[in-house]
């Protein structure tokens, strides 16, 4: 249940932390299906980003002094991108044409992302909370945003 400010953040944190978490998993996935090298060296690098995000992430929930654990907040967003992607490559005739789809599915997780993390870092500043939990935060932001760009860049 949801009373205050301080359960929001604790319930956004655990959503983003089960996003980040589920997608060390599929951008290896991308990366392997990717059949640009640019695109696949994408996913790879970012795949390590993420580690780096949630072991940023993890300490949060301390500095934070909520009881919670890190466990997982299903993600409703991510799970229908993953459906929407596993739809359109599964209907693919020309395989290169997932690049594109896998490149959709990278802008639309890095905009999630920064969603949760614009609203972790509005309600940090709505309660004060000290620099240990706004500077990652702020970090995996810009990270994101990063991430957000380059894709948007690509040639592929």
């Amino acid at each position: 249940m949801i009373e205050s400010e301080r359960d929001l953040f604790a319930r956004t944190l655990r959503e983003l932390y089960h996003i980040e978490r589920e997608l060390e998993d599929l951008q290896a996935e991308l990366a392997e299906a990717a059949t640009d090298e640019e695109l696949e060296d994408f996913f790879t690098a970012h795949s390590e980003r993420t580690t780096e995000q949630i072991g940023r992430l993890e300490p949060i929930f301390d500095a934070i002094e909520v009881e919670v654990e890190p466990g997982p907040i299903e993600s409703a967003s991510l799970d229908g991108l993953r459906a929407r992607r596993d739809e359109l490559v599964g209907d693919l005739q020309d395989p290169v044409l997932g690049d594109l789809i896998e490149m959709e599915l990278g802008r639309a997780i890095e905009r999630l992302e920064i969603t949760r993390l614009e609203t972790l870092l509005a309600l940090a500043d709505r309660m004060n909370l000290p620099g240990e939990v706004t500077d990652p935060l702020e970090t995996t932001k810009a990270e994101a945003e990063n991430g957000l760009e380059e894709l948007q860049e690509s040639t592929v």
